[in-house]
């Protein structure tokens, strides 16, 4: 085919894209999304318009109760910071609206978490710790990420039949800890139900044993001040924590890794 017939097709091809793109903007057949919104307090709630108000008044108590009981976690004592809860279908809008094909997602910065709506293993208390300390503490440097996720994940819980002492055991036998200094290297670099549940019971172990106050420090200080808010290093942290386990369960525990490690 020479030149200029190949030049004669391109532009017959071209006309009928545009003519075709011109009746698809024309064309008056629209998709309708439909988002309902109701504000209670400080919180406006979104919910896709399917969802029946019975389910949406659950979802409601249930952030209402996360709240209570994470600002009881962390002695304190109001919540008071303007924001959206925005209750999503799938992790794909959920990859659409908060750039991740996650659970659920916090963004203190924009006043907003987005959260899938589940029956079980339902991700709102995480993600409404994540705005909380967030609010109250600010954001955790790099080196803290571990801090921010393991107090979430130990608030949130984990979907699983084992406590967070029975999975730092497993993690123990099986050789899966990870030190605590890598975890402050690149915290989601790491495998995700290790660092999250290691991480949990670490925050768990800090809070009940040192208390809130030296904790939020921590969270405000940075990782480099470990030693000196607590009076001991990772290391001497990790051998503490390998102590006390087996101390509570001297023998090897029997855990379903497999089954573990699907999350929620």
């Amino acid at each position: 085919m020479n030149t200029r017939k190949l030049t004669y097709l391109l532009l017959i091809l071209s006309f009928y894209i545009c003519t075709a793109q011109k009746k698809a903007i024309d064309d008056e057949s629209w998709s309708k999304i439909v988002t309902e919104s109701k504000t209670i307090g400080n919180i406006t709630y979104y919910f896709p318009s399917e969802v029946e108000i019975p389910r949406r008044i659950l979802a409601i108590k249930e952030c209402q109760k996360s709240i209570d009981e994470n600002l009881k976690l962390i002695r304190e004592t109001e919540f008071n910071n303007k924001m959206d809860i925005d209750f999503l279908k799938s992790k794909k809008e959920m990859l659409k609206y908060g750039g991740m094909a996650a659970q659920g997602l916090a963004y203190p910065d924009r006043d907003v978490f987005f959260t899938l709506l589940k029956d079980k293993g339902s991700p709102i208390k995480h993600e409404m710790m994540h705005m909380i300390t967030m609010y109250k503490w600010g954001m955790p440097d790099s080196s803290l990420t571990w801090m921010n996720e393991g107090l979430a994940t130990y608030s949130g819980g984990t979907c699983s039949k084992y406590s967070l002492e029975e999975i730092y055991k497993y993690f123990i036998q099986s050789n899966k800890l990870i030190s605590i200094d890598k975890l402050s290297e690149d915290f989601y670099a790491n495998p995700d139900m290790v660092a999250y549940t290691q991480s949990a019971f670490i925050c768990k172990f800090l809070i009940d044993n040192y208390g809130i106050s030296k904790f939020k420090e921590l969270w405000k200080s940075g990782y480099e001040k470990l030693n000196e808010i607590y009076g001991f290093d990772s290391k001497t942290l990790e051998n503490t924590l390998k102590n006390y386990i087996n101390k509570n369960y001297p023998k090897d525990i029997n855990f379903d890794w497999e089954e573990f490690n699907k999350g929620c």
